[in-house]
Formats: C-alpha cells, structure tokens, sequence
C-alpha cells in the first residue's frame, strides 16, 4: 500500500510556489521568444526571405531547447524514481533515489529514502525472529523426537521420568509460541491496553503470594518492601501483573537459597518498583543486550531452566507502551536489580 501512494504521488506532485514561479518563467520565456520571433520575422518580410526563414529556425530551435531543459529537469527525476520504486518492489530492499536540485522532488525522493530504509529493517527484524525461532524451537523438538523415537522401537520403557521431561518440554513450546505471539502484537501495536486508575499495592501482594510455593521449591525468601500507603498509579492493572511475574520469576529461578525483595517506592510523578535479588548477577558486557529478545547471558544454563530470552523484552515493551521506562544493574555472584516505572494519577 505505501508503494502505491508513493507511486500515486508522483503523477500528482504538490505544486510549491517555487516550482509555479519556475515553470511561470519557463513559459514566459518561450512567450517572449515567439514574440521577439514573430517581430523579427514581420520586420523582414519585405527584405529577405531566407532571414523569415532564419528567425523561425531560431524560434523552433529556442522551443526546443527549453523543452528539453525542462524535461531533463522535471521528468527525468521522476522516471528515475519511478525506475528506483520498480526495482525496491522486485524485493532489492537497498534501492535508494539520488538527490535531486528541484526541491519538491527531492523531498519525494527523501520520503521514499525513509519508507525504504523503514521496511528494509523491519524485513530485517523478520528474518532475525524467524532465525531466532527456529533455534530455540529445535532444542524442545529434537528432546521430544529423541524420546518418541526410542519409546516406539522399544530401546527405552515409559516411566514417570520420561513422560515428566516430555511434558516439560512441550511447556516450553507452548510458552515460546505464546511468547513470540505476545512480543509480535506487541511490536504492531496490536495489543490494546486498559489504563486505570489503581493502588499498586494489591497487585504487589498478590504476585507476592502467587510465588510463594516456587519460594519454597527453591528455598528462596520473597520479601516486600514499599511504604504505606502507596499512591494510585494509571496502568494497565494485568499488563502491570505480566510484567512483576516476569521479573519476579527471573529473580527466583537464578536466586536459588537466595533472597529476593519487591520494593516500591514514589519519584516525581512516578511510582517505581524494583526485584532486587541475590542472585548469580549479570555480567557488565551484556548489560546493554538484557532486553533484546531472545538474548541469554548463559545459554547453557538458560536451556536447562527453560528461559525463552523473550520475557525481559516483553516486559520493556509494556512499561514503555504505559509511559514507564525500565532499567538494570547487576554484578556476577552479587545479584540483579530491575526496576521500572508507571505513572502516577493525576
């Protein structure tokens, strides 16, 4: 659809007063030199015939060259853009229109220059998610085709322990499809929110108390930590939900017999909350990729937890997408701290 615009603009080009003024001159000229012809050519009727015939050549010729000025300046831009859109359809996402020195064409030429380099990196992004699916679908598949293929040629029984792993497995899938659904709603703003007015601290309570038995499983103390009372936010109350389980979750899953606190407290006009926990801690030099998706700092140890690398840049994404902004700080062996921010209500 944008290409068609693009191509419809052409053929219907905003006039700007420069480009009138240009071809009122350009007409005017060619006026003038009719005219100027004309005269020449009555007051020589009665002397010479070959001088008539002079002065209409010159005519003719001074027509025609300004014709083809004006063709060279106007129209062959426009066939070169329209041979640039041609080429960028075909699939060469890389075409780009040269520069051009009449104004209005040029701002065309860089308006299609944007729209190009736009969806040269959103096929970009498609082929990285395709590439990045297709990894971290294997991983799953081959356990489960592992375990199938044993099972019907008899080298293995069925006991608790392989149906256990199967179905883990299959969770993973399951959570992974959901999740790439989720983040690519999210990135085509399909995923509409319900902002509203709430009090934070009955969603902190109740994440807290969600997580209670993975406490326990992983010997792990969860702690609250905010004043009272906290003041009334404008957010998205299960977007807000989606993303404390996320960081909660990462926070105990690599805080084993460790210690993990949701904190919550007021800046500004917002209203921040934080997981801190004491866990394993992220390395400095990847820092800057946390939010990138499908981005582990330990991928040996993220298959065997089960992390998909898709959770963190969800959760960025719905902070931005209700005004909030989200951040990180972390060291190896001392522990993690993410905190991120929601308005207040006005």
């Amino acid at each position: 659809m944008p290409l068609k615009i693009l191509k419809k603009s052409m053929h219907q080009l905003p006039v700007h007063p420069s480009l009138w003024l240009r071809l009122l001159s350009t007409h005017a000229l060619v006026m003038m030199i009719g005219i100027g012809a004309i005269a020449l050519v009555d007051s020589l009727y009665h002397v010479n015939l070959s001088d008539v015939l002079v002065a209409a050549t010159v005519s003719v010729l001074s027509v025609i060259t300004i014709t083809i000025l004006v063709s060279t300046t106007i129209s062959r831009p426009l066939e070169r853009m329209e041979t640039a859109i041609h080429i960028f359809q075909s699939g060469d996402l890389s075409m780009r229109i040269p520069a051009c020195s009449i104004p209005e064409i040029h701002r065309l030429g860089m308006s299609f220059n944007n729209l190009a380099a736009s969806l040269e990196g959103v096929e970009q992004r498609r082929r990285e998610l395709t590439s990045d699916l297709a990894h971290e679908l294997r991983t799953p598949v081959t356990v489960i085709h592992g375990y199938l293929e044993m099972l019907n040629t008899g080298r293995i029984a069925f006991n608790p322990a392989i149906g256990g792993q199967m179905v883990q497995e299959t969770d993973r899938i399951q959570r992974l499809v959901n999740n790439v659904l989720e983040l690519s709603k999210l990135e085509a703003g399909y995923l509409p929110l319900q902002l509203q007015a709430l009090q934070p601290v009955a969603i902190l309570n109740r994440v807290a108390t969600t997580f209670e038995p993975e406490c326990l499983k992983a010997n792990c103390q969860l702690q609250l930590q905010y004043p009272s009372p906290l003041p009334t936010v404008f957010a998205d109350p299960d977007r807000l939900t989606q993303i404390l389980v996320n960081l909660v979750n990462n926070a105990i899953t690599y805080s084993p017999q460790g210690i993990v606190m949701l904190c919550a407290w007021e800046s500004g006009a917002m209203l921040w909350i934080a997981v801190i926990d004491t866990g394993i801690g992220i390395a400095a030099k990847d820092l800057p990729r946390i939010f990138d998706r499908f981005w582990r700092t330990d991928q040996s140890r993220a298959l065997k937890l089960g992390s998909t690398g898709i959770g963190l840049a969800i959760a960025k994404r719905l902070v931005e997408l209700q005004g909030g902004q989200i951040e990180v700080e972390s060291e190896l062996g001392k522990g993690s701290c993410f905190r991120f921010s929601v308005p207040l209500h006005s």
